[in-house]
């Protein structure tokens, strides 16, 4: 349902059910960075052509929120870690 080609916005992320956005993410999705504030990890993922965020609870060890980053600025946690040249190969 989810995997084909006209669908790689994250307008269409949204309106997925929660469970249909994680096999979105563990299917097409890139790992890009991790990074930790107290109580959670944070993963970035590539998404086809948009980034989300994964908050893990480091207590319980479950998924708290997913998170699609719309503005460039909210990639600024990021930008000093991440490299875009393994990007390239979507």
């Amino acid at each position: 349902m989810y995997m084909g080609q006209n669908h790689e916005g994250a307008a269409f992320f949204h309106q997925l059910p929660y469970e249909d956005q994680l096999n979105l993410i563990w299917r097409q999705g890139k790992l890009i960075e991790a990074r930790r504030i107290p109580g959670f990890w944070l993963h970035l993922y590539a998404v086809n052509v948009f980034f989300v965020e994964m908050w893990i609870c480091q207590r319980r060890y479950d998924i708290e929120l997913l998170r699609v980053l719309d503005h460039t600025n909210e990639l600024e946690p990021y930008i000093d870690k991440i490299s875009l040249t393994g990007l390239l190969s979507y």
